[in-house]
Protein backbone atom coordinates (compact mmCIF):
# COMPACT_ATOMS: atom_id res chain seq x y z
CA UNK A 1 0.00 0.00 0.00
CA UNK A 2 1.44 3.32 -0.86
CA UNK A 3 -0.03 6.57 -0.63
CA UNK A 4 1.99 10.11 -1.96
CA UNK A 5 0.96 13.63 -2.75
CA UNK A 6 1.78 16.87 -2.76
CA UNK A 7 -0.56 19.75 -2.29
CA UNK A 8 -1.32 22.49 -4.42
CA UNK A 9 -5.23 23.60 -3.02
CA UNK A 10 -4.65 23.98 0.46
CA UNK A 11 -7.05 26.21 1.13
CA UNK A 12 -10.10 24.34 -0.50
CA UNK A 13 -8.78 21.07 1.02
CA UNK A 14 -9.32 22.58 4.15
CA UNK A 15 -12.78 24.29 3.40
CA UNK A 16 -13.84 20.84 2.64
CA UNK A 17 -12.43 18.95 5.93
CA UNK A 18 -13.73 21.89 8.03
CA UNK A 19 -17.02 20.82 5.98
CA UNK A 20 -16.95 17.28 7.12
CA UNK A 21 -15.33 18.02 10.83
CA UNK A 22 -19.19 19.44 11.03
CA UNK A 23 -21.15 16.42 10.67
CA UNK A 24 -18.85 13.80 12.53
CA UNK A 25 -15.52 13.76 14.37
CA UNK A 26 -14.44 10.53 12.61
CA UNK A 27 -14.85 10.02 8.81
CA UNK A 28 -14.04 7.90 5.96
CA UNK A 29 -11.01 9.42 3.23
CA UNK A 30 -11.06 7.49 0.30
CA UNK A 31 -8.28 7.81 -2.36
CA UNK A 32 -8.59 6.57 -5.81
CA UNK A 33 -6.69 6.64 -8.76
CA UNK A 34 -8.57 9.76 -10.24
CA UNK A 35 -10.76 10.66 -7.52
CA UNK A 36 -10.51 12.09 -3.85
CA UNK A 37 -13.66 10.80 -1.61
CA UNK A 38 -14.82 12.00 1.72
CA UNK A 39 -17.49 9.46 3.28
CA UNK A 40 -19.38 10.27 6.51
CA UNK A 41 -21.68 6.73 7.39
CA UNK A 42 -22.32 3.49 5.54
CA UNK A 43 -25.69 2.34 3.35
CA UNK A 44 -28.46 2.29 5.51
CA UNK A 45 -30.05 6.01 5.34
CA UNK A 46 -32.82 5.24 7.60
CA UNK A 47 -31.47 5.88 10.78
CA UNK A 48 -28.53 8.68 10.66
CA UNK A 49 -27.26 11.66 8.55
CA UNK A 50 -24.88 10.32 5.85
CA UNK A 51 -22.80 12.23 3.04
CA UNK A 52 -20.83 11.44 0.12
CA UNK A 53 -18.40 13.59 -1.65
CA UNK A 54 -15.84 13.28 -4.48
CA UNK A 55 -13.40 15.68 -6.01
CA UNK A 56 -10.83 15.17 -8.87
CA UNK A 57 -7.62 14.38 -7.19
CA UNK A 58 -5.92 17.00 -9.94
CA UNK A 59 -7.87 19.50 -8.37
CA UNK A 60 -5.90 18.76 -5.31
CA UNK A 61 -3.35 17.08 -5.51
CA UNK A 62 -0.09 16.83 -8.43
CA UNK A 63 2.72 13.72 -7.83
CA UNK A 64 -0.34 11.76 -6.73
CA UNK A 65 0.20 8.30 -6.44
CA UNK A 66 -1.52 5.88 -5.09
CA UNK A 67 -1.12 1.99 -4.77
CA UNK A 68 -2.85 -1.05 -3.30
CA UNK A 69 -4.22 -4.17 -3.69
CA UNK A 70 -7.45 -3.35 -4.43
CA UNK A 71 -7.47 -1.40 -7.49
CA UNK A 72 -5.37 1.40 -6.58
CA UNK A 73 -7.35 2.32 -3.83
CA UNK A 74 -7.14 3.27 -0.29
CA UNK A 75 -9.83 4.03 2.36
CA UNK A 76 -8.57 5.32 5.43
CA UNK A 77 -10.61 6.38 8.91
CA UNK A 78 -8.82 9.71 10.68
CA UNK A 79 -10.46 12.38 13.09
CA UNK A 80 -11.10 15.17 11.17
CA UNK A 81 -9.79 18.14 13.89
CA UNK A 82 -6.60 16.80 13.85
CA UNK A 83 -6.39 16.54 9.68
CA UNK A 84 -8.03 20.69 9.71
CA UNK A 85 -5.36 21.68 12.67
CA UNK A 86 -2.45 19.96 9.96
CA UNK A 87 -3.78 21.71 7.05
CA UNK A 88 -4.00 24.81 8.76
CA UNK A 89 -0.55 25.22 9.31
CA UNK A 90 -0.05 24.87 5.75
CA UNK A 91 -2.49 27.75 4.42
CA UNK A 92 0.26 29.52 3.54
CA UNK A 93 3.25 26.74 2.88
CA UNK A 94 5.92 26.91 -0.22
CA UNK A 95 5.52 23.09 -0.34
CA UNK A 96 3.21 20.41 1.23
CA UNK A 97 3.51 16.76 0.84
CA UNK A 98 1.81 13.89 2.38
CA UNK A 99 1.71 10.36 2.77
CA UNK A 100 0.48 7.48 4.11
CA UNK A 101 3.26 5.40 6.11
CA UNK A 102 4.23 4.16 10.00
CA UNK A 103 5.96 6.28 12.84
CA UNK A 104 6.44 3.56 15.66
CA UNK A 105 4.63 0.93 14.53
CA UNK A 106 1.44 2.69 13.52
CA UNK A 107 -0.35 3.94 10.23
CA UNK A 108 -0.02 7.76 10.01
CA UNK A 109 -0.78 10.35 7.23
CA UNK A 110 2.08 12.32 6.97
CA UNK A 111 2.49 16.38 6.06
CA UNK A 112 5.37 17.81 5.17
CA UNK A 113 5.49 21.09 5.16
CA UNK A 114 8.17 24.00 3.74
CA UNK A 115 7.79 27.45 5.17
CA UNK A 116 9.84 30.49 4.32
CA UNK A 117 10.79 32.67 7.20
CA UNK A 118 10.55 36.51 7.05
CA UNK A 119 14.37 36.00 7.06
CA UNK A 120 13.62 33.81 3.43
CA UNK A 121 15.60 31.36 5.11
CA UNK A 122 13.39 27.56 4.64
CA UNK A 123 11.48 26.52 7.62
CA UNK A 124 10.16 22.34 7.91
CA UNK A 125 7.24 21.22 9.91
CA UNK A 126 6.38 17.70 10.16
CA UNK A 127 2.95 17.02 11.26
CA UNK A 128 1.74 12.91 12.00
CA UNK A 129 -2.10 12.24 11.60
CA UNK A 130 -3.18 9.04 13.01
CA UNK A 131 -5.63 6.72 10.42
CA UNK A 132 -7.12 3.40 10.65
CA UNK A 133 -6.62 1.57 7.25
CA UNK A 134 -9.47 0.31 6.37
CA UNK A 135 -9.96 -3.46 5.07
CA UNK A 136 -11.39 -3.97 1.59
CA UNK A 137 -15.03 -6.30 3.95
CA UNK A 138 -15.35 -2.52 5.05
CA UNK A 139 -14.82 -0.92 2.16
CA UNK A 140 -17.32 -2.37 0.46
CA UNK A 141 -20.11 -1.23 3.24
CA UNK A 142 -19.44 2.02 2.08
CA UNK A 143 -21.44 2.37 -0.89
CA UNK A 144 -23.46 5.60 -1.84
CA UNK A 145 -27.03 4.41 -1.71
CA UNK A 146 -29.29 4.78 -4.86
CA UNK A 147 -32.63 6.95 -4.50
CA UNK A 148 -34.24 8.38 -7.68
CA UNK A 149 -37.84 8.48 -7.34
CA UNK A 150 -38.34 11.63 -5.31
CA UNK A 151 -42.12 14.25 -5.43
CA UNK A 152 -39.54 17.32 -6.31
CA UNK A 153 -36.14 18.57 -7.03
CA UNK A 154 -35.45 22.36 -6.44
CA UNK A 155 -32.29 24.87 -6.83
CA UNK A 156 -31.41 26.08 -3.72
CA UNK A 157 -31.31 29.85 -2.45
CA UNK A 158 -27.37 30.71 -1.37
CA UNK A 159 -27.19 28.43 1.41
CA UNK A 160 -25.46 31.15 3.57
CA UNK A 161 -28.75 32.64 3.87
CA UNK A 162 -30.67 29.58 4.31
CA UNK A 163 -28.08 28.96 6.81
CA UNK A 164 -28.61 31.98 8.69
CA UNK A 165 -32.20 31.72 8.71
CA UNK A 166 -31.81 27.98 9.97
CA UNK A 167 -29.55 28.85 13.06
CA UNK A 168 -32.21 30.98 14.09
CA UNK A 169 -35.19 28.55 14.15
CA UNK A 170 -32.96 26.26 15.72
CA UNK A 171 -33.66 27.34 19.17
CA UNK A 172 -37.58 26.95 18.50
CA UNK A 173 -37.79 23.25 17.90
CA UNK A 174 -36.31 19.95 17.24
CA UNK A 175 -37.10 19.61 13.99
CA UNK A 176 -37.83 21.70 11.05
CA UNK A 177 -40.18 20.99 7.87
CA UNK A 178 -38.81 21.23 4.65
CA UNK A 179 -41.31 22.34 1.87
CA UNK A 180 -40.98 22.75 -2.04
CA UNK A 181 -42.90 22.25 -5.20
CA UNK A 182 -41.86 22.11 -8.62
CA UNK A 183 -42.85 25.80 -9.47
CA UNK A 184 -39.57 27.36 -7.92
CA UNK A 185 -41.35 28.08 -4.20
CA UNK A 186 -39.19 26.38 -1.03
CA UNK A 187 -40.12 26.65 2.67
CA UNK A 188 -38.82 26.14 6.11
CA UNK A 189 -40.89 25.59 9.22
CA UNK A 190 -40.68 25.31 12.85
CA UNK A 191 -43.71 24.79 14.56
CA UNK A 192 -44.22 23.49 18.49
CA UNK A 193 -46.98 23.75 20.56
CA UNK A 194 -45.77 27.15 21.03
CA UNK A 195 -44.55 28.82 18.36
CA UNK A 196 -44.62 28.85 14.57
CA UNK A 197 -42.26 30.03 12.30
CA UNK A 198 -42.18 29.79 8.49
CA UNK A 199 -40.02 31.06 5.89
CA UNK A 200 -40.77 31.04 2.34
CA UNK A 201 -38.61 31.35 -0.96
CA UNK A 202 -39.72 32.13 -4.25
CA UNK A 203 -38.88 32.15 -8.12
CA UNK A 204 -36.53 29.68 -7.69
CA UNK A 205 -35.39 27.19 -10.55
CA UNK A 206 -36.43 23.30 -10.88
CA UNK A 207 -33.45 22.25 -13.06
CA UNK A 208 -33.81 20.22 -16.01
CA UNK A 209 -33.11 16.24 -15.32
CA UNK A 210 -30.18 14.49 -17.24
CA UNK A 211 -32.01 11.93 -19.37
CA UNK A 212 -28.83 9.80 -19.25
CA UNK A 213 -28.78 9.47 -15.81
CA UNK A 214 -32.49 8.84 -15.00
CA UNK A 215 -35.71 8.16 -17.14
CA UNK A 216 -37.80 11.20 -17.05
CA UNK A 217 -40.41 9.54 -18.59
CA UNK A 218 -40.94 7.64 -14.92
CA UNK A 219 -39.96 10.80 -12.53
CA UNK A 220 -42.81 11.93 -10.19
CA UNK A 221 -41.18 15.17 -9.84
CA UNK A 222 -42.03 15.85 -13.49
CA UNK A 223 -45.73 13.94 -13.26
CA UNK A 224 -47.16 16.15 -10.36
CA UNK A 225 -48.89 19.00 -10.06
CA UNK A 226 -46.30 21.89 -9.99
CA UNK A 227 -48.03 24.04 -7.20
CA UNK A 228 -48.09 20.89 -5.14
CA UNK A 229 -45.64 20.91 -2.08
CA UNK A 230 -43.99 17.56 -0.97
CA UNK A 231 -43.07 18.30 2.55
CA UNK A 232 -40.06 16.36 4.69
CA UNK A 233 -39.62 16.69 8.64
CA UNK A 234 -35.98 16.32 9.65
CA UNK A 235 -34.02 16.58 12.95
CA UNK A 236 -32.76 20.29 12.88
CA UNK A 237 -29.28 20.04 13.94
CA UNK A 238 -28.66 17.36 10.95
CA UNK A 239 -29.87 19.93 8.91
CA UNK A 240 -27.82 22.69 10.09
CA UNK A 241 -24.98 20.28 9.60
CA UNK A 242 -25.54 20.15 6.17
CA UNK A 243 -25.79 23.97 5.84
CA UNK A 244 -22.08 23.91 7.25
CA UNK A 245 -20.96 23.14 3.53
CA UNK A 246 -21.56 26.50 2.55
CA UNK A 247 -18.01 26.94 3.49
CA UNK A 248 -16.78 25.17 0.24
CA UNK A 249 -18.63 28.35 -1.56
CA UNK A 250 -20.57 25.93 -4.09
CA UNK A 251 -22.05 27.04 -7.31
CA UNK A 252 -25.30 25.01 -7.13
CA UNK A 253 -27.05 22.75 -4.56
CA UNK A 254 -29.81 20.90 -5.59
CA UNK A 255 -32.67 19.70 -3.34
CA UNK A 256 -34.72 16.31 -3.41
CA UNK A 257 -37.72 15.99 -1.78
CA UNK A 258 -38.70 12.12 -0.91
CA UNK A 259 -42.00 12.43 1.08
CA UNK A 260 -41.52 9.73 4.08
CA UNK A 261 -37.92 8.97 3.44
CA UNK A 262 -35.99 11.84 3.70
CA UNK A 263 -34.33 14.71 1.71
CA UNK A 264 -30.79 14.09 -0.65
CA UNK A 265 -28.96 17.31 -0.89
CA UNK A 266 -26.31 17.52 -3.85
CA UNK A 267 -23.69 20.11 -3.69
CA UNK A 268 -22.15 20.85 -7.04
CA UNK A 269 -18.53 22.41 -6.95
CA UNK A 270 -18.48 23.54 -10.79
CA UNK A 271 -20.48 25.82 -13.06
CA UNK A 272 -23.15 23.14 -13.73
CA UNK A 273 -24.74 20.06 -11.65
CA UNK A 274 -22.09 17.83 -12.61
CA UNK A 275 -20.37 15.70 -10.34
CA UNK A 276 -17.46 15.25 -11.85
CA UNK A 277 -15.98 18.99 -11.13
CA UNK A 278 -16.48 17.96 -7.29
CA UNK A 279 -20.16 17.52 -5.34
CA UNK A 280 -21.31 16.40 -1.68
CA UNK A 281 -24.30 14.32 -1.23
CA UNK A 282 -25.69 14.60 2.03
CA UNK A 283 -29.06 11.94 3.08
CA UNK A 284 -31.01 13.23 5.69
CA UNK A 285 -33.59 10.85 6.71
CA UNK A 286 -37.35 11.73 8.09
CA UNK A 287 -38.03 12.83 11.54
CA UNK A 288 -41.93 11.31 12.32
CA UNK A 289 -40.91 12.44 16.25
Amino acid sequence: MRLKTKVINAGLLIKMAVSVEKMAKRWIWHFSPDYIHFIVGKQDISTTMQMFGQIKADRMFEEYVVESGFGNNIWIELTGEHLVRALKSSQQASNVAMRLTKKEGLPVLALSITNTSRTGNCVFLSQDIPVRPLKWQEAEDLKQPVMMDYQVHILLPPLTDVRTIAERMRPLGNHITVSANMAGDFLLKVETDAVRVETTFSGLVNPELDPGHCDVSQQPSLSRDRQSLAHVRVDIRDFVKFLHSSVINPRNVVCCLFEGQGLILYVYLGEGTDADDGAFVYYVPMRSQ
